[in-house]
This record gives C-alpha cells, sequence and structure tokens, in this order.
C-alpha cells in the first residue's frame, strides 16, 4: 500500500513541475514578444508605403472602374494590416503607463485585437459592453493581459460549433472595476465546478489544454487583491466574473 505521503510528494512535485513549465513557457513569450517588436516595425514601414501609394494612385483622373476599385482594396488591405501591426506591437512592448495600474477597457480591446482571428476562425460572434466610465485598475496591463487571455481561450475552445462571446465591464454592487467573459459553449457540469481552479484539472483535449490556465489564472488575481467567480449551466454557457483593485 502506498503511503498517503508519498502521494501528497508527488503531487507537490507535480505541481512544482508544471509552474516550472509555466515559467518557462513565459519566458519564451518575454522572448518572443521582444523579437516581434522588430519585426513589427519592419512590418509596419512597407505597409504606411503601401497605403500612401494607394492613396496619391486614387488621385489620378484616368482611372478605369476596374483599377480604382482594386487600388481601393490594397489600400484598405494596408490600413487593415497596419492595424492589425500596431495591435500587436501595443501587446508585446512595455508599457508606457504608470508600472502597476492599467486601464481595462482599454486591454480588453488590446487582447480581442490579438484573439479577433481565433473567434472568426471558430464562427463565434463578439460582443463587447464596456463601462468607460471605470477607473484605472491596481493591475499591471501584462498581467491583466495573461488572465484575459486565459479566460477569453477558454471561452473560445468551449465554443467549437460557434456561438457568442460578451466581454462586459462594469463596477459591481461594492463600486469595485469588474469584467466578464460569458460564452454560449458547452458549460460545465454542476459536480465539476469546484474542481475547475484545481492544477491540471481539464476537461479539454491535450491538444487544446493542460489544466494550468484557470488555476495560473486564480493565483494572479490571489496575488494583485482581485477575485474571481464562475456561474454556468451544462449545455448553456459560462459566465467567469472578475473583480479587481482600483487605483489609488
Amino acid at each position: 500500500m502506498t503511503h498517503p505521503t508519498h502521494n501528497l510528494s508527488s503531487e507537490r512535485n507535480a505541481i512544482d513541475a508544471g509552474m516550472l513549465e509555466q515559467l518557462a513557457s513565459s519566458e519564451r513569450l518575454a522572448e518572443l514578444g521582444r523579437i516581434s517588436a522588430g519585426i513589427v516595425h519592419e512590418l509596419n514601414t512597407p505597409l504606411s508605403v503601401i497605403a500612401s501609394a494607394a492613396q496619391l494612385i486614387l488621385r489620378e483622373d484616368e482611372l478605369s472602374p476596374f483599377t480604382r476599385e482594386m487600388v481601393e482594396r490594397i489600400g484598405e488591405e494596408a490600413h487593415r494590416l497596419s492595424s492589425l501591426v500596431r495591435g500587436v506591437l501595443t501587446f508585446v512592448r512595455q508599457d508606457d503607463r504608470k508600472e502597476g495600474e492599467s486601464d481595462l477597457n482599454q486591454v480588453v480591446r488590446e487582447v480581442m485585437t490579438l484573439l479577433h482571428y481565433e473567434a472568426r476562425k471558430r464562427s463565434v460572434a463578439v460582443v463587447e459592453e464596456l463601462d468607460f466610465t471605470l477607473p484605472s485598475v491596481a493591475v499591471e496591463s501584462n498581467v491583466l493581459k495573461q488572465i484575459l487571455i486565459n479566460l477569453i481561450m477558454n471561452a473560445l475552445q468551449a465554443m467549437s460549433d460557434g456561438g457568442t462571446l460578451l466581454l462586459r465591464t462594469f463596477f459591481d454592487r461594492d463600486r469595485r472595476p469588474s469584467f466578464s467573459v460569458a460564452d454560449t459553449g458547452c458549460g460545465i457540469p454542476a459536480d465539476r465546478l469546484d474542481r475547475i481552479f484545481e492544477p491540471f484539472y481539464t476537461t479539454k483535449s491535450v491538444s487544446e489544454g493542460t489544466g494550468l490556465g484557470l488555476f495560473v489564472t486564480a493565483k494572479l488575481l490571489e496575488a494583485v487583491g482581485g477575485e474571481i467567480s464562475v456561474s454556468s449551466v451544462a449545455g448553456e454557457g459560462t459566465t467567469f466574473t472578475v473583480t479587481l483593485p482600483p487605483a489609488e
């Protein structure tokens, strides 16, 4: 018979190994961010040239309707790509705002710029209901981005057949800045709700999850003085609600 302390030790070692893997992954992402910033700058210059050239060509009077339509499309796509590139740069660069504070609404929009393709690929409609009267929150923007990415990706993966993702920012009943991530996906059975924040607990396939996303999210929120709750109905969807400390 295995001694109980051996099981506890094994579980602790598994958690430590998982956290080390998460830290290593974060370091790789940080390095990728530094590299991406340089690539983004290189991309932005030719895109600006293409957009400007399209505008100059459109000033010509003797363009056929077909040529004018094609040049307009070139300009529109160049602007779209330039906007996406700026979004990536905003996401990976060091924040210019005061350390430890961030604009919740702005971070939501920056994250959705990055995850727009994931939502479209899964035929998920994104609805944003943002309260722009919210104060800044006492959470560093990269930490807040990680929390949002974890929750939004979790919601998108729950909607394999499409659905609606609702992102809200609001004041809770105690006037604390809050946000919620709601999906119309498969939901979580009631007997599993109390386990979803445990490390390595997941109902996803190996390719979609390690069971660390919600665990790390909860730990990040605990570290900054935030709170997270969840409500779900199997077959109807899930809503995660997060409350954050306001900046002084």
